[in-house]
């Protein structure tokens, strides 16, 4: 459990950092465009400390490690990043970067415009956006499940790949 809260502590730690540093180049305020994919450091992030941990884990658990613990404490490393990122993101759209949906709003429905999009699809996807981004608690809600599925997903498939083999005889 040592690993696991280690890693936790420092995957959360990166992520943050991650933020920040997209947060003061612009990419999160004035710099959508670049957003959209810097954004994306924060999932490479957790999905390779879920599995830097499960290895972490079997080099210390020797014989003991299986693939149903290696499983369980994956899930549990995803449920525990996911809902401290969502709180996170919580206090960062309400008092860091409150300006943060308004102009990434803007941002998507002016590319959507650009796009020539018909106004009854550009409706819809607006609708989707402001599901996903427009700061309500579901919108949190819906961050923290999407996480904890994504990293239940990688930590069963880490764990199916670094489970100890079963030995004959």
């Amino acid at each position: 459990m040592k690993i696991l809260f280690r890693n936790l502590g420092y995957a959360l730690l990166l992520t943050i950092i991650s933020v920040f540093v997209n947060h003061a180049l612009g990419f999160n305020t004035e710099r959508h465009d670049i957003g959209d994919y810097s954004r994306h450091t924060v999932t490479v992030i957790f999905w390779c400390s879920i599995f830097l941990t499960i290895v972490q884990i079997r080099a210390v658990s020797g014989d003991d490690h299986n693939f149903l613990t290696a499983f369980r404490l994956g899930f549990f490393y995803s449920a525990f990043y996911s809902a401290a990122f969502a709180l996170f993101m919580i206090f960062y759209q309400r008092v860091i970067n409150p300006q943060f949906y308004p102009t990434y709003r803007k941002f998507f429905e002016d590319r959507l415009v650009t796009a020539k999009l018909s106004p009854d699809l550009i409706a819809s996807r607006m609708r989707q956006f402001d599901m996903s981004f427009n700061g309500d608690f579901p919108t949190y809600v819906l961050l923290f499940l999407y996480m904890a599925m994504g990293g239940a997903i990688l930590s069963a498939i880490a764990a199916a790949i670094f489970r100890n083999p079963v030995k004959n005889g």
